[in-house]
């Protein structure tokens, strides 16, 4: 028996990622390739490891399961002695990487490089962005990022492994495009049952593809708030979806932190609502044991008090949106209707 390093780190990218296919973005080799290497490395072994059928979730056989559990403790070790030997015998020679999502990062890229520069061990400063927050911490397990700012629901069962540190609530908001007229906005929502969207805009919502905690309540509030609207668009990023809004044919649902950092352009082209109390938290992971090593430990500080400086209370601790004034054109004692907040 001879297993490598190389199959234990196959095997570990196929389960955190759920699928062979998926894998192929972690390991950087093809579909047909990881399958080959993952039957070889059954071969070895002289037994299966992960039951294939039809269901595109992974299941592993009792043999995967204990090689898994050991590729991940092995795979952490290596990753714990390299970062030490950095520190312990290079002495500007770490390398940082740092990633998050499209919808966030607008909100780090300066303040994380910044930070980098101004840490005498940091020898370079990778910045990652994947299109969900699962795909971060995945990337994050399998030791290609230092740490991330995430959604908190992406590293649910990941507490016993990652330093995990709330940043704020993010309120989900409905974007709509600036052309749509509030008084139209207010008597369709006032209406009981909902009456048809009276704006062609309002008949269509772009829907993500991508998988996000809260795309079940994405779905009710449409059936139940605008019944006429359908999902004509799909697409994989937030930012995506309020493109296509800014150009007047569709609203969507969006991250309020988004908002804040697009182009001023597509501002100018939609205005937002308050529509509830969903919202989703946003943190800062990053292996626990990193935390031991000054430069990491520095590095979240820095991100951490950036957070409660500049956002403030609106952001950083969630806000209030519906506590502010109406716009003109909408009763605020009308119930149902959603209230603008930009």
């Amino acid at each position: 028996m001879a297993v490598t390093l190389k199959q234990l780190e196959i095997l570990h990218a196929i389960v955190m990622a759920g699928s062979i296919s998926q894998a192929t973005r972690t390991v950087g080799l093809s579909q047909p390739t990881l399958s080959q290497q993952l039957a070889r490395f059954e071969e070895i072994l002289g037994t299966q490891l992960v039951l294939r059928g039809r269901s595109t979730t992974i299941k592993l056989t009792a043999a995967g399961e204990f090689w898994f559990r050991h590729a991940a403790e092995i795979l952490g070790t290596i990753n714990k002695a390299e970062q030490l030997h950095k520190v312990l015998f290079d002495v500007k020679n770490l390398t940082l990487r740092f990633g998050t999502t499209p919808s966030l990062r607008g909100r780090f890229t300066e303040v994380a490089a910044q930070s980098a520069v101004e840490l005498e061990q940091i020898a370079r400063f990778d910045f990652v962005w994947s299109a969900t927050s699962s795909e971060v911490v995945e990337l994050i397990n399998t030791h290609k990022l230092n740490c991330g700012v995430v959604s908190a629901a992406s590293v649910a069962g990941h507490q016993s492994s990652l330093y995990i540190e709330h940043l704020w609530r993010d309120r989900i908001v409905w974007t709509v495009p600036i052309g749509v007229p509030d008084d139209v906005i207010a008597r369709t929502f006032a209406a009981d049952p909902p009456g048809k969207a009276g704006h062609d805009a309002l008949t269509r919502y772009v829907n993500i593809t991508t998988t996000i905690p809260w795309a079940e309540w994405s779905e009710n509030w449409f059936r139940h708030n605008l019944p006429y609207s359908s999902p004509f668009f799909g697409c994989m990023t937030h930012q995506v979806a309020v493109d296509i809004v800014a150009s007047g044919i569709a609203t969507c649902p969006s991250p309020i932190s988004l908002i804040q950092n697009l182009p001023e352009p597509v501002r100018r082209r939609i205005k937002i609502f308050d529509v509830g109390d969903c919202a989703r938290d946003v943190v800062l992971v990053m292996p626990k044991h990193l935390l031991s090593l000054k430069p990491f430990k520095t590095f979240c500080d820095k991100i951490s008090a950036y957070t409660r400086q500049t956002y403030g209370d609106d952001v950083a601790n969630g806000g209030d949106p519906a506590a502010r004034a109406p716009e003109p054109g909408i009763s605020a004692d009308l119930q149902n209707v959603p209230r603008r907040i930009g």
